[in-house]
């Protein structure tokens, strides 16, 4: 399992271009660091649940298996069991927010 990682300028293009991709959300709030039409995006992109749920969520689209996939947490330790899961059902396109919320409120206030 090799894990993509993105970093804050990554991630802040991906939602402030309103790029289509499925955002997995692990209980982080980024509606309040967006404007209405980029919480508009991350309303219709955004999925959660246990990493069995997420993969299958993933799956009832129908989406082919190179379609983006970007998972956010907290601080960056709980992605493995969702890389897999998506990972065993085909998607080969999923990426991880480096060190999750925590590491892009470090990497903005960096810029």
């Amino acid at each position: 399992m090799d894990i993509s990682q993105l970093g804050f300028f990554q991630f802040n293009n991906l939602i402030k271009g309103r790029i289509p991709m499925i955002l997995v959300n692990l209980g982080v709030d980024l509606k309040s660091q967006y404007g209405n039409l980029e919480g508009l995006h991350l309303d219709n992109c955004q999925i959660s649940g246990t990493p069995e749920e997420v993969a299958s969520q993933v799956t009832e689209r129908k989406l082919p298996a190179h379609y983006p996939i970007v998972i956010i947490d907290q601080n960056g330790t709980s992605y493995a069991p969702f890389v897999q899961a998506l990972e065993a059902k085909g998607f080969n396109n999923v990426y991880t927010v480096k060190d999750g919320l925590s590491g892009i409120e470090k990497e903005k206030l960096q810029m």
